[in-house]
């Protein structure tokens, strides 16, 4: 198979040139002989040979600038292109002065300035993870160790293997976050769709968060009516462990947070607002990205996953999360789900 010439190579430039010189003395001969045929011209060969010869020269040149203007520009754009596949991401090309080019360069550079915010948000992903997931794996092993010592009682014993049971919960809990987000992201997690209380469901993740906020001295106030909703029965526990387990965390201690759910319509309507610490709109602009840490310093235990799966099983859902939240003053997220049907009259 014959390759085709590629754009902003010589091959293509030559047949430019010679296709534009081809068109422009075949315009003029049409002119010349058109001419001729009203009898307004009686052309020898003198004539013919200028009519052929000097367009076909203009024509050539023009398109020898014209095609190196092109293809200056182009194999700019490409070896551009071609520095991004080999890792660069940050070449950028100039805007100004590139004429019919610059909105592809324009593009191109947001390209890749999206790029590498992705693999900077990746690094802090895969760096906070590391040491995430090394920290409880350096407790159980050290745990471990110790308790092979003699020496110790029942009581220390006892202790110890809390502990150690203690990190592996949470190194399970990481690895089951970071399996489940990739499935959501990946489509590779069926939904199936069942007809069951939601309220019951709200009402036993509030029962088992009810313990932590009670730990920080928390008011935890909830307003649930009844809905009956269709839906991820297996899913959507995440979604209200993950927002009222951050408005715990978040909230300082003696703080308040209210929880309601109620039925619009057809739709389902979570919502959880806290007086916490609150994000800034930067922050809440980049609070559902995979790699983003609001927190550079991981003073906070975690990695981020929670609000991304929050945010995937809600799209596949369906629905929508609303974000408002002012720094200092706490946040409110509300969830909304189509799926809602009959309410306190069907469970009875």
């Amino acid at each position: 198979m014959r390759e085709s010439p590629q754009l902003g190579s010589l091959r293509l430039l030559v047949r430019f040139i010679i296709l534009s010189a081809l068109l422009s003395a075949g315009a003029a001969a049409l002119c010349v002989l058109t001419a001729a045929l009203a009898g307004r011209l009686s052309p020898g060969p003198a004539v013919w040979a200028a009519a052929l010869a000097v367009p076909a020269a203009f024509g050539a040149v023009t398109a020898l600038l014209a095609g190196r203007y092109f293809n200056r520009r182009f194999r700019r754009l490409r070896d551009s292109f071609q520095t991004i596949i080999d890792g660069d991401l940050s070449v950028r090309l100039p805007v100004e002065g590139s004429g019919a080019f610059s909105a592809a360069y324009a593009d191109f550079n947001r390209m890749a300035e999206e790029l590498q915010n992705v693999r900077a948000r990746r690094d802090e992903y895969v760096n906070t993870f590391t040491h995430e997931f090394k920290t409880p794996l350096t407790a159980i092993r050290g745990f471990a160790e110790l308790l092979q010592e003699p020496g110790f009682t029942e009581a220390e014993q006892k202790k110890y293997l809390q502990i150690i049971a203690s990190e592996s919960t949470q190194l399970a809990e990481l690895a089951n976050d970071a399996l489940l987000l990739t499935k959501l992201e990946t489509g590779n997690l069926p939904v199936s769709r069942t007809t069951f209380w939601l309220d019951e469901q709200v009402s036993h993740c509030l029962l088992l968060l009810e313990g932590s906020a009670r730990e920080k001295a928390q008011t935890l106030t909830a307003d649930i009516a009844p809905v009956e909703f269709t839906g991820s029965v297996e899913l959507l526990p995440h979604v209200w462990n993950n927002l009222v387990g951050n408005a715990i965390k978040y909230t300082p201690n003696g703080g308040h947070i209210r929880v309601s759910l109620q039925r619009q319509g057809d739709t389902a309507v979570f919502t959880v607002a806290d007086d916490g610490i609150g994000m800034s709109d930067e922050v809440r602009s980049h609070i559902f990205d995979r790699y983003y840490q609001a927190d550079p310093s991981h003073t906070r235990r975690g990695i981020g996953l929670g609000l991304p799966i929050v945010h995937s099983i809600v799209s596949l859902c369906g629905g929508r999360i609303q974000v408002e939240s002012t720094p200092g003053a706490g946040s409110t997220f509300r969830v909304l789900l189509p799926g809602a049907g009959t309410t306190e009259a069907a469970r009875a």
